[in-house]
This record gives structure tokens, sequence and C-alpha cells, in this order.
């Protein structure tokens, strides 16, 4: 018997979410006259002002404050928001200075570290072509290494936050919205409190105080939650074979964002690591398709 059609709005909704993702790095480099740290500071607190009311829209405040007062949830949220902030800083200082690609990198190779997790933490089993897949991403970042010359830290140190604070999530009992208002919560002091010291130390937090830059700035809320809401929408409703293939949109998209609008150079090297870790994509795709 044929599997149903996956529901059109919910693959939109998945590929509205990656497509976002990958083109993202453009918007940091609009407002790249900030700082990478005055840009994460600011993220964060117009993520919170999109946050609460989307929580009371959606009917989810009640549960929201009552997470508050979950002390073992709080310190787990606490674990995932550090997690984030690490990730969200790495990711707009690369797309800043000029290292989208290895954004990219990171984001090919994380779906193939969320495997590796699970068969080592949460006792998945990994098929053959599962196997072959890290192999071949491995591969491609020893050859990142040896034949280019550059340890990959960009790429894995956001392939592993992201695989790490995805294991922090699942663990919770939270959904996308009310996690990450909890995680968001927990970051307000510490970026509310960077931008007032930024601001007393001269550093202009509001950019040119322009309408360009105004806008670009409060709109940090909504670039941020609506394509969780989008990946949220697709998780829920999507087969994961489908899903898992659609992830690969938002590094690609962040390659060619990397490549061919901000010509960052590539070497022949680097081109070759690459195509060791779309191998591994590919026979991790292959596997996904495999099972349905």
């Amino acid at each position: 018997m044929s599997q149903p059609r996956p529901p059109t709005n919910a693959v939109l909704s998945a590929v509205i979410a990656f497509g976002l993702w990958g083109v993202l790095p453009v918007y940091w480099k609009q407002i790249v006259h900030l700082g990478s740290d005055v840009a994460l500071a600011q993220r964060v607190v117009w993520t919170m002002a999109t946050v609460l009311p989307l929580l009371m829209l959606r009917g989810e405040w009640k549960d929201f404050l009552k997470s508050l007062r979950d002390v073992v949830l709080l310190k787990a949220h606490a674990w995932s928001a550090f997690l984030l902030a690490i990730n969200w800083g790495v990711f707009v200082w690369a797309a800043q200075h000029g290292r989208i690609i290895d954004c990219s990198l990171g984001y090919f190779i994380n779906p193939l570290l969320n495997v590796l997790i699970g068969s080592r933490l949460l006792g998945e089993r990994l098929s053959r072509l599962q196997q072959l897949s890290i192999a071949s991403a491995a591969c491609g970042v020893v050859m990142q290494i040896v034949l280019v010359g550059r340890f990959p830290w960009i790429g894995l140190l956001l392939a592993g936050t992201f695989a790490l604070y995805g294991l922090a999530r699942r663990r919770s009992p939270l959904g996308s919205l009310p996690g990450l208002g909890v995680e968001t919560i927990v970051g307000i002091p510490v970026a509310a409190a960077y931008l007032m010291w930024s601001q007393h130390s001269g550093a202009s937090i509001w950019g040119t105080a322009s309408t360009h830059d105004l806008l670009l700035i409060t709109g940090l809320g909504i670039v941020t939650t609506i394509p969780l809401l989008g990946f949220a929408h697709g998780a829920r409703q999507l087969p994961f074979a489908l899903l898992g293939v659609l992830q690969f949109l938002a590094p690609t998209g962040q390659f060619i964002v990397g490549a061919f609008i901000y010509h960052e150079p590539i070497s022949a090297a680097a081109l070759v690591s690459f195509g060791l870790i779309w191998t591994g994509v590919l026979l991790f795709c292959g596997d996904l398709w495999h099972k349905r």
C-alpha cells in the first residue's frame, strides 16, 4: 500500500524554515556594523518580544508561566539556552566575517552528528549506510585539516552545539515555542545587561538609528521565530525521511550565498573535502528514503 501524500502546508512550512535559515547570513551582513556581540544580544531581546505575544495567541501562556516555576526545567533550559547562545554567536560572527561557507559545513555535518549521538547516547543502532555516511563526513573533516590546512572549528562548533541543543530539547517536555520562550527569558538578563554596558561604553547598539537599521534590529525576533515555527509544524506532520532531506536546504543555501553572492574563496582541496561530506549526506538521505 502506498504511503499517504504529505500535507502540502507542512512541506511548505519546512521548505520556508530551511530556506530562511539558508539565506539568513544575508540578514547578518546588513547589520555587520553592529558587531556580532551586540547583534546577538539584540536577537535575544527581540526574540523574547516576539515569542511572548505568540504564546498568548496560541493559548500556551499558562503552560509557559507554569514552566517558569519548575526549577528542574529552568536548569535544563538554562543549559539549552547556553548551547543556543554559542551556536547563534558563532553563526553571526562567522556570517559577518566572511566565513559563511564554514557555517554550511557545520550544518551539513549536523544531521550526521545527530545520528552518531543517537547511537552513542540514546542506544540507537546505526545502519550500514549510516556508518558509511558518518565515515565519509569524518574523512571530509580530516581532509579540511590536512589538505586545506585549517581546523574547521566554526563548522564543528556549530554542528556540535546544535546537536547537543537538539538532545537537550528532546529531553524537555516543552513544545517548540514555550521552550524557546524559557530559553530566551533565561538569557534576557545577560543580553539586556550587555546592551546597557555596551551603550554606556559608547557602542551604538541601534546602529545608525536609521529606519533601515531599526527595522532590521526589531525584525531579529521575527527572522528567528518564523523558521522555528515552520520547522516545528513540518516536524509534526512530515515523515522523518522527507524532513531529513529537506533539512539540507539550509546548508545548501548558505554554501550558495557564501560562494556566489559574497564570493568567499574556496580551494580545490576544500571542494574535495566538501565532496566527501556531500557523499556522506547522500548516503544518509539514501538510508532515510530506504526506511520509508
